[in-house]
């Protein structure tokens, strides 16, 4: 946590003198747009999902998200959460739970300095609690009306406690990038990859994506399909490296 905090007051420091010469918001940085108002923007978008079987199979099936927005200045503050319960034959087969935090500042309209915090928690993985204290640097490398992509490179602190009575505190080098593609102002292709190298150990890594697709129903609501990998190169012994999660339902925006 100290180090984190020595990183929050570098990047209060840089951004303080940024602020004097570009008073843009970052809002340009997070969609790529040529001009944007500099009043508060603030957007939300919920994710549901349900599958229920019974018969010859029982299982159900429960997926909720949330992304929350807001931007003031040179400031964008975002907030995800996705949560994924089941039960096969009336014994959970699934709990997974995953919270990220992260702030952006602007220095330029296509370059950030960012803090993030990320708490994860998948006893079916190996472990009970993971989180990770994210710093860096993010870039908006394209910028375009149907198309962006931003990348971002930076370093991380993580604590995790395993289901065995051990725990792990070791840094990372991360690496991870965000592209979106737009069909129509509501349609749009999401591709997430996450890269993150432990420091300590030797051929540890995590790698992450997600694919996403989104079609419009109405003004607001949207039938959302995803597939999510997530792999581990050192997982708990007994346990496999490799995660995927694939899910349908109903995305609604605002």
């Amino acid at each position: 946590m100290k180090t984190l905090r020595a990183l929050f007051i570098a990047a209060v420091a840089i951004s303080s003198h940024a602020a004097a010469q570009d008073t843009k918001s970052i809002a340009k940085i997070s969609d790529g747009a040529a001009e944007v108002p500099k009043k508060e923007t603030t957007s939300f978008t919920g994710d549901l999902g349900f599958v229920s079987a019974s018969g010859n199979t029982n299982v159900t099936t429960l997926t909720v998200g949330d992304k929350f927005v807001h931007t003031t200045g040179l400031w964008m503050f975002t907030q995800i959460a996705s949560y994924v319960t089941s039960e096969t034959d009336k014994k959970e087969s699934a709990n997974q739970l995953l919270a990220t935090e992260r702030a952006d500042y602007a220095l330029d309209p296509r370059l950030s300095v960012f803090l993030g915090l990320s708490y994860e928690r998948n006893t079916f993985a190996g472990f009970n609690s993971r989180t990770d204290e994210i710093a860096g640097v993010s870039w908006k490398a394209i910028v375009a009306p149907e198309d962006s992509l931003l990348v971002d490179a930076g370093g991380v602190l993580t604590q995790e406690n395993d289901i065995d009575s051990t725990s792990q505190h070791y840094p990372s080098g991360r690496f991870a990038m965000n592209y979106k593609h737009q069909f129509t102002k509501a349609a749009y292709f999401h591709q997430f990859v996450e890269y993150i190298a432990n420091l300590q150990t030797s051929g540890a890594y995590r790698f992450n994506t997600e694919s996403a697709l989104v079609a419009p129903i109405s003004a607001h609501i949207g039938i959302k399909v995803s597939y999510a990998i997530r792999f581990d190169s050192r997982p708990q012994p007994t346990f496999g490296n490799t995660d995927r999660l694939l899910t349908t339902g109903i995305q609604i925006t605002f």
